[in-house]
C-alpha cells in the first residue's frame, strides 16, 4: 500500500511538471524575458521563380486598433539569394509585450528593390484570441498599374 501511495505520488508530480513546462511560452532570452516563438513559412501560388535579388520581409503585427497603422513588434528580412519558396521563417517577440485581450497577426511581402512582387490579403491572426503559435502564409501576386 505505501509503495502505491508513493508512486501514485511521484505520478502526479511528474505529471504536473510537465504540464508547468508546457505553459512555459520557451526559455528565457539572455535577459531573463520569456519569449514567444511563431513560426511557418512563406509562399505564393504562382509557378514563376523568384528573382535572386528579391527580399521576403515577416513581420508580427498588433492589429488591435482599427484606426491606426499595425504596430511591428518583430520582423524577420530574407534574402532569397537564389532560393525558391516556401521560405521558413521565425519571429520572436517578449512575452511581457503580448497581451491577451489584443490582437496579433503575421503578414508578409516580396520585393525587388522597390517594387512590390507578392503580399499577403489574408489575414493570418497568431497568439491571442485563439490564434496559433504558426502560420503558413500564401502570399497573391501583386499586378502593377498601367503607366
Amino acid at each position: 500500500m505505501k509503495r502505491r501511495t508513493s508512486l501514485l505520488m511521484f505520478s502526479a508530480i511528474a505529471g504536473a511538471s510537465l504540464l508547468s513546462a508546457c505553459a512555459v511560452p520557451s526559455s528565457p532570452a539572455a535577459g531573463g524575458t520569456a519569449q514567444l516563438r511563431v513560426t511557418g513559412t512563406v509562399t505564393y501560388r504562382e509557378r514563376i521563380a523568384l528573382d535572386p535579388a528579391a527580399d521576403i520581409v515577416v513581420q508580427l503585427l498588433d492589429v488591435s486598433l482599427m484606426d491606426a497603422p499595425s504596430k511591428v513588434l518583430a520582423e524577420q528580412r530574407i534574402k532569397a539569394n537564389g532560393r525558391q519558396v516556401p521560405f521558413a521563417y521565425e519571429l520572436k517577440v517578449d512575452a511581457a509585450r503580448i497581451e491577451p485581450r489584443m490582437r496579433y497577426a503575421v503578414s508578409a511581402r516580396i520585393t525587388r528593390g522597390d517594387q512590390l512582387l507578392f503580399i499577403n490579403d489574408t489575414q493570418y491572426p497568431v497568439l491571442t484570441q485563439g490564434g496559433a503559435t504558426s502560420a503558413d502564409l500564401v502570399l497573391v501576386r501583386v499586378t502593377q498599374a498601367p503607366r
